[in-house]
Parts: structure tokens; C-alpha cells; sequence
């Protein structure tokens, strides 16, 4: 009896690439999947509550996907073969030129500084998405670049950084990654292709829903879940040692059914919306959280003080702790203090226990990924609001004085 042959293979690939274009590199493709499929389970938006109470809205699996890559990097100290949103400066491409990555401010002068990936020739690439000295209209930042020699930190095929530093040529491939919805345009990819060098060295990368993911994210998240509930989103972190703690998404980014509100909101929701684990060590550094109240200025102490509702005094900086702080958070992200005055909204992203945490921003509607220690990221919390209530009442050029910026 003859057989009627029928194609049975119905296998998804999560992620796909383009054939039109370069074939990753080895391993590279494992890697990237493994952010993938994270990245799908997020929500495709999600609502923020800003301070004047208005919303908005932001995509969110880009944001995941570039979060654990950016927290890789930072616990290598930035020798790492994948590196998150890196910015180009696109000015000499009008020159016919290849455009040059931003880097960090180099910092060289700093005595107190000594970070090897903020000083010298070998310095990391600016974290911040809106670089000292970028041209309107002229700034690109391709989803993941990956380099040809990992421990030289140098992110692009040039020879000559914007201040005029020599490196050698370590872009080993430019990867762009495209999530359901999202499409390559003709401007973007005649950019990609200057930063790259051509076809040969960018990557497109397709991202297909296999698990139905995006469906299922809808339905929204569960009700909160006991410290050791095993629904809980890992982060996929490789570091250079063995993390003591597990790192985890917090659990806002898989939740579509409620708006959320910054860290710091009035309403206290904001750090409650976080994990056990990322409250407890946010009470120990920053109870205030927590607590319904206000800073106050502090001139006998020299400092700022949160008073509660009934008038007690629940935790103090100095000026010196809040100068010191900033500077730390200053080297950490490249944010400036104009950039420190816009932000609207913070969220902690992931946590990595007893460690580090990425904590997404929202400044002047763009959406900033940091990575901070957690003393650091109660500082940060606390000076957004102290900056509110020193211009509220006209100390602000004060304060930025004290801080050790111009007014």
C-alpha cells in the first residue's frame, strides 16, 4: 500500500537569522537566544505613573534583553564579548568616515578614581544614552555589538576615538535584533552598515513567538507569590565567578495588569511592588521607602532628613554622604546633573543579591538603563526627591553647589 508523504516538521526557531546577512559568530547565537526567551515573557509595554500623576507607556522586551547583557558587562568590568546599546556618533559618516562609539568621561584626573574602566585609553563606552557632545539627529545605538578581543574595551572597527585616543580595531559584529512588530528601516540599516563596515558584519536577528509568549502575557501576572515561589523570572547572568545569590526579574516586569509607580511615589506602592528579597536589603539602605513622609532640609545637621507623617525623624544624609553618593553614581552611569534633575520615573529592574542591581529610568520620556550597587541606588532614590523639594523652595542652586556641580 503507498504512503502519502506529509511534512511533519513544525519546528519554531526562537530567534532566526536573516540570510541576507552575516551568520553570527560561534556560541553567539546560544547566547543570544537565551536573552531572547526571557525578553518574550515580558510584557510589550508597560505603564509607568510619572510624578504629576500622568502615565506612559514604554516597550519592555528590548529594555530586558539589553538589562542582563548591560549587568554582564558591568560584573566583568566591561571586558566582556557583548556590549548593550552602545552609542555611535554618525557625524563622520556624513564625511564618509566610520562613525566613532562614545565613551565615558575619562576621568583620569580623578585621584579618588580608581576604576580601570572609566580612566584612560582602555575606558569602557558611555553607558548614558544621551552623550556629552552627540548631535542632535546624528546618534545611532545598535541593540548589541560584539567584540573581537573581549579584554580590550574598545567597542568599534575605527582607529581613533572622538578625543582623538588610538585603539585598534575590535568590532567583531554589529547584531540587531527585531522582536515581533519591529522592522529594519532603509535609514537605520544604511547606519548599522557604516558602523559595522558592511554585510559581512551585521547580524539581523528575527525573534519568533515558539512558546507563544506574547500571547500568554495578556492574561497578567499572578497574585504575589511567597519569597520562594518558584514562578519567579531568573535572570540569565553570566559572571565571571558564580553569583553568592540568585538574580531575578523583578516581578513589575512580568505584571500587565496594574500601572506602576516610581520607587519612590507617595504612595508607597512603588518599592512594594519589588521582591522580598530586594525590599529587605531596600529597608536596611533606605527605609524612607517605605515610610510616608518628606525630606527636610537640615541646617543643624548639615544634611537632609526624612520625617514621617508624625513629625519622627527616619533617616539622614549629610551633605558630605549625599556629595559622595553622587560622584559614585556619577562614575557608575555618566548620568549629569541636568539628567539627574529630569528623571521622572525608577524602577529596580533586576537584582543581583548582596551586589548590584539594574534599575531603569525614565528621563525626558527615554528609558535609561543603569547599574548601581544597592547603597547606591537608595542615594540615587533620595536625591531625585531632594532635588524636587530644593527647587520647590529655592535652594536648588544651593544644593547643586554642595554637591559639588554648577548651579
Amino acid at each position: 500500500m503507498a504512503a502519502t508523504l506529509q511534512p511533519v516538521d513544525t519546528t519554531c526557531t526562537t530567534v532566526q537569522e536573516r540570510i541576507d546577512y552575516a551568520k553570527l559568530p560561534p556560541l553567539a547565537l546560544t547566547y543570544l537566544t537565551e536573552k531572547v526567551r526571557v525578553a518574550l515573557k515580558a510584557p510589550k509595554v508597560v505603564t509607568m505613573v510619572l510624578p504629576d500623576g500622568s502615565v506612559t507607556t514604554q516597550l519592555l522586551k528590548q529594555l530586558v534583553m539589553s538589562a542582563a547583557i548591560r549587568l554582564e558587562e558591568t560584573l566583568k568590568e566591561f571586558l566582556w564579548p557583548y556590549k548593550a546599546e552602545v552609542s555611535f556618533d554618525m557625524a563622520p559618516m556624513r564625511r564618509g568616515q566610520t562613525p566613532i562609539p562614545f565613551l565615558c568621561r575619562d576621568s583620569t584626573d580623578d585621584p579618588d578614581n580608581h576604576d580601570e574602566a572609566t580612566k584612560g585609553i582602555n575606558r569602557r563606552h558611555t553607558t548614558n544614552p544621551f552623550p556629552l557632545g552627540l548631535t542632535p539627529g546624528l546618534l545611532r545605538r545598535p541593540d548589541i555589538i560584539i567584540v573581537t578581543n573581549p579584554l580590550n574595551r574598545w567597542p568599534g572597527r575605527g582607529t581613533v576615538d572622538r578625543e582623538g585616543g588610538a585603539h585598534a580595531p575590535n568590532l567583531r559584529r554589529l547584531v540587531e535584533v527585531k522582536f515581533p512588530g519591529d522592522v529594519l528601516n532603509k535609514d537605520q540599516e544604511e547606519a548599522y552598515l557604516a558602523i559595522s563596515g558592511g554585510v559581512p558584519f551585521m547580524s539581523v536577528l528575527d525573534v519568533n513567538d515558539c512558546e507563544g509568549d506574547l500571547e500568554k502575557v495578556p492574561v497578567g501576572a499572578p497574585a504575589p507569590a511567597p519569597q520562594k515561589d518558584r514562578g519567579r523570572q531568573r535572570a540569565p547572568i553570566r559572571s565571571p565567578t558564580p553569583l553568592p545569590d540568585p538574580a531575578f526579574y523583578e516581578k513589575w516586569l512580568t505584571d500587565v495588569e496594574h500601572a506602576v509607580q516610581s520607587l519612590w511615589h507617595d504612595t508607597r506602592e512603588g518599592a512594594e511592588r519589588l521582591w522580598d528579597e530586594t525590599q529587605a536589603w531596600l529597608r536596611k539602605e533606605a527605609p524612607w521607602l517605605f515610610t510616608a513622609g518628606h525630606w527636610v532640609a537640615d541646617a543643624l545637621h548639615k544634611g537632609w532628613t526624612y520625617v514621617d507623617e508624625a513629625g519622627r525623624a527616619i533617616w539622614h544624609y549629610t551633605t558630605e554622604q549625599l556629595k559622595a553618593g553622587w560622584q559614585a553614581i556619577k562614575q557608575a552611569t555618566d548620568l549629569t546633573w541636568q539628567q539627574l534633575k529630569q528623571i521622572d520615573w525608577a524602577q529596580v529592574g533586576i537584582t543581583v543579591l548582596k551586589g548590584l542591581a539594574v534599575v531603569v529610568l525614565v528621563i525626558a520620556a527615554v528609558v535609561v538603563l543603569v547599574v548601581l550597587a544597592e547603597v547606591l541606588v537608595a542615594v540615587l532614590a533620595a536625591l531625585v526627591q531632594i532635588i524636587g523639594v530644593a527647587a520647590a523652595i529655592g535652594g536648588a542652586a544651593a544644593l547643586a553647589v554642595a554637591l559639588g556641580e554648577a548651579a
